[in-house]
């Protein structure tokens, strides 16, 4: 199977087991997201580069999430399990996976080309395309709150096409749900 069709057969399959609502939907999306690109043969997985720039930046997302963690104990759990449970697997697939591969692919190449300077936009393109259905897939168990989720997903695509460091866009984002659950979360349940 060709590497576009599979990029397509991946995002229909999350998108399929997102939709519909049965019990054990959040560990079969895991799972999926984790393994689906393993199968893509044409895939190489980013690299960890351990460098001091990229471990300054590590040690900085890490420390503020502690530091705010250690300031309201009631969400450590819940700061862990958004970082094994949601970033590193949405991650993984979204950024690294699929934002990689959907920039690899010959119609998107095409089309988004400016003919006068033969400028790609490519870039911008896959990053687009892969916030809609990472916003999409969240609209199940998010409802219509879920496109905030496209804003969000286009810095974590951006810092990926600028760094390729997936570790800080893991960081990055279980940082960001962190916030959420403290601050924005918790705002939107005391006013209710």
């Amino acid at each position: 199977m060709s590497s576009h069709k599979l990029l397509i057969l991946n995002g229909a399959i999350l998108s399929v087991c997102a939709v519909f609502d049965f019990a054990w939907r959040t560990n079969l999306l895991i799972s999926l997201m984790l393994f689906l690109p393993l199968l893509d043969k044409s895939w190489g997985y980013p690299e960890l580069i351990m460098n001091p720039v990229n471990l300054t930046r590590w040690g900085f997302v890490t420390i503020t999430g502690i530091a705010l963690l250690a300031n309201h104990p009631a969400h450590i759990t819940a700061g862990i399990s958004t970082l094994v449970f949601a970033a590193l697997p949405e991650e993984w697939f979204f950024r690294a996976y699929f934002l990689q591969q959907l920039g690899k692919v010959s119609h998107i190449n095409t089309f988004f080309r400016y003919k006068k300077t033969n400028k790609t936009y490519v870039p911008l393109a896959a990053n687009l395309l892969t916030s809609a259905l990472f916003s999409l897939l969240h609209t199940p168990t998010q409802g219509w709150f879920a496109l905030t989720i496209f804003f969000p997903s286009l810095f974590y695509g951006w810092v990926y096409q600028r760094s390729k460091d997936i570790v800080l866009v893991i960081l990055l984002h279980a940082l960001s749900n962190i916030v959420f659950f403290i601050y924005i979360a918790q705002s939107l349940s005391s006013e209710s």
